[in-house]
């Protein structure tokens, strides 16, 4: 069985989104709607490619937070601050410091 809450939220975009299943389904390319119908109730899930067309078709521009999830690269980026919010004044100077010598070498590696 597939994911109530994956589709539960396939749903919620498509009615933000205004369109009814048979229309979501016209712009899918899909034989009829309860191919959709499915997938909202989490009967089954659309393939890698569907998804990503439904995702343009109802506007996802960030698919993780669309999904209730944390994407892998904010999870890294959002430890990185963290850790640099533990450092004293001191040190993070010295991080400050690096940051700015390391894009003038970028700057004029261009």
């Amino acid at each position: 069985m597939a994911n109530k809450k994956f589709g539960d939220t396939l749903r919620t975009l498509r009615k933000v989104k205004g369109y009814t299943q048979q229309q979501a389904a016209d712009l899918l390319g899909l034989k009829n709607k309860s191919t959709l119908g499915s997938w909202e109730v989490g009967k089954s899930e659309p393939d890698g490619y569907t998804l990503l067309k439904l995702c343009q078709i109802y506007d996802v521009q960030d698919i993780y937070s669309a999904f209730g999830e944390i994407s892998p690269c904010k999870r890294s980026s959002d430890s990185i601050m963290e850790h640099y919010l533990l450092l004293t004044d001191e040190y993070k100077k010295v991080i400050e410091s690096l940051i700015i010598q390391l894009l003038e070498i970028q700057e004029k590696s261009r």
